[in-house]
This record gives structure tokens, sequence and C-alpha cells, in this order.
């Protein structure tokens, strides 16, 4: 009976061991992963510089490269000339009628002036013959009428000269003002066009990979840079399922790798909601074809590359 007992405690020995080994390798595995920003032009076209390459560090508002604008900038300036002719209508509008228009109505009210000076003469005159009896009633009325008409063609003419000199009418100032308007607004629209076509870094970054170079087409589809901004570098860890209740979102893991400095941690951020098998590149002996569940977490400092396997525990 002994014997027996003995053997039986023999035999569970390894199974023992074996599972305090597998509690106690809480080793988690994963990877540091780059949030990326692809840069592409808005509109396509032939890239005549670029002024970044790969590794460069750019600050937010850096250029990056430059496209053919020779179109836009003749756009432009077409906008500005319009621009140019629509503000000189309008000035011409406001000052009303041009100097020698002006003019021709003071000429006109002097003559005017000259006229009505003669009729009120040859009245006066017409008068003191009528009244020596001298010349008929019939005289001095038609006399009298020549008058009044040099006083009318006055009041014309000075009428004249006050309308000439006058701006155009309100709606026509409007119309034009109008004009001026939508001109300036097809010169903003042509200058953003013109500025579209340099492309600046949006975020302090890195250049992580130039796609094109001077000479070749660039466009939305056909991007120019990947930038790997500052901080924008997250582990990627796949949690074994037994594991998955002891690490919630929150804990903070020690992380060790090539590339890691001594004490570096992340702290879980997000956990998927559904388990799956173990991702290719993570296959070995111990790991492959177990159900894990992908998680990111934060670096506190100095991540290392996107890309550097990471190996991880719970942090004490």
């Amino acid at each position: 009976m002994t014997r027996l007992r003995t053997l039986a405690l023999l035999l569970a020995l390894p199974l023992g061991l074996t599972a305090c080994s597998a509690e106690t390798n809480t080793t988690l595995h994963g990877y540091a992963e780059g949030d990326f920003i692809r840069i592409a032009p808005q509109q396509p076209g032939q890239l005549i510089d670029t002024a970044a390459r790969e590794g460069d560090r750019v600050i937010e508002g850096d250029e990056l490269f430059r496209q053919d604008a020779t179109a836009e900038i003749a756009a432009l300036a077409s906008a500005t000339a319009r621009i140019d002719a629509a503000t000189a209508r309008y000035d011409d509008a406001l000052a009303g009628a041009r100097d020698p228009e002006i003019e021709a109505a003071r000429d006109l009210l002097r003559q005017a002036l000259a006229a009505q000076n003669d009729a009120a003469h040859s009245l006066e005159r017409s008068q003191a013959l009528f009244a020596d009896g001298h010349i008929s009633q019939a005289r001095l009325d038609t006399v009298r009428a020549a008058a009044t008409a040099a006083d009318a063609r006055v009041d014309e003419m000075r009428q004249r000269l006050n309308i000439v000199r006058l701006p155009a009418r309100a709606d026509q100032l409007r119309a034009l003002q109008a004009e001026i308007a939508g001109a300036e607004a097809n010169r903003d629209a042509a200058l953003y066009r013109l500025e579209q076509r340099t492309t600046r870094a949006p975020v302090d970054a890195r250049i992580h990979r130039q796609l094109r170079f001077g000479g070749e087409q660039a466009g939305p589809s056909a991007p120019v840079y990947d930038l790997l901004p500052d901080d924008a570098v997250h582990a990627v860890i796949f949690i074994p399922e037994p594991a998955l209740a002891s690490l919630p979102v929150g804990t903070r893991l020690r992380v060790s790798c090539d590339a890691c400095p001594t004490g570096l941690e992340v702290t879980i951020a997000t956990i998927d909601d559904e388990a799956e098998f173990t991702p290719p590149i993570l296959y070995s002996d111990n790991e492959r074809a177990r159900l894990v569940y992908r998680a990111e977490a934060r670096f506190a400092s100095d991540p290392p590359p996107p890309g550097t396997p990471l190996f991880l525990e719970p942090a004490q």
C-alpha cells in the first residue's frame, strides 16, 4: 500500500510542476505599432521638390513638398486683374461724369445765361418802346415769351450740370460692389488652390517612408510620405484567455525588448471583446493554437520603434 502511494505521488509530481510552471509563466507577447499618417496632396500634379527625406524630423507647418503650380499662378493673376477692373468701374461710377462731360455741361449753362441776359435786355427795351407806342402788344408778347424761354433754358442747363456731377444711381453702385465682391471671392479661391500646391507637415513627426520623389506624379491616391507623429507609438499585446480577468484596462505592465530602456512601462488602454487565435507572428511551441485577446497599451515614455517585439509582465 505504501509503495502504491509513493508511486502515485511520483507520477503526480511532474504534473504538479507543469501546472506550477504554467501558472508562473505570466509573460505576455506583443509588438510596438505606429499610428502613421499618410501624406498626399489634395489635387493631382507633378512633384517639383520634396523638402524632407526618410528619417528627417519635421515640425508642424514645415514644407514637405511642392507641386507644379503654373495654372494656379495664372488663375490668381487673372482673378486679381478682374478685381482691379471692377474697382475701377466702381470708382468711375462713384465719381459721376468725366471731366469733359462736366465741362460741356458748364458751357451749355454759360450759353444759356448769356441768352437769358440778352432776352432780359430785349424785354426791357421792348417794354419802353411799347410804352411810347412804337411797338404793338403782339411784338411785346413775343419778346416776353422769348425771355421766359431763356429763363427756363438756364434752369434746365443748371439742373443738367448738377446731374452730371452726381455719382451713379444707388442700384448701379450696389451692382458694381457685388461685382467686386465676386471678383474677390474668385481671387481667394485661386489663392487657396495655389497654396494647396505646397503641402506642409500637419504635426511634429518623423519621416518614416518617402513614397514618391521630384518629377513623379502625386495626388489623393498617390501619397508622398508616411509620417510617424511624436508619441504615436503604442503597444499591441495578446492576452491569453485565462489571464484576461487579471489584466483589466488600466493595468500597468513592465516592458522588455532590445530597444527598450530599463523600467519602461505601458498601461492597457483597450481590450478587444472577441478572442482570436494567436497571430502567426507570435507562433511558438507554447503559443500557437491558443485563444488570445488583442489589447492596446500606452507607453509611459520613450516608446521603441514600430515593429519591435515586446515581452511584458505585470508591474509590481
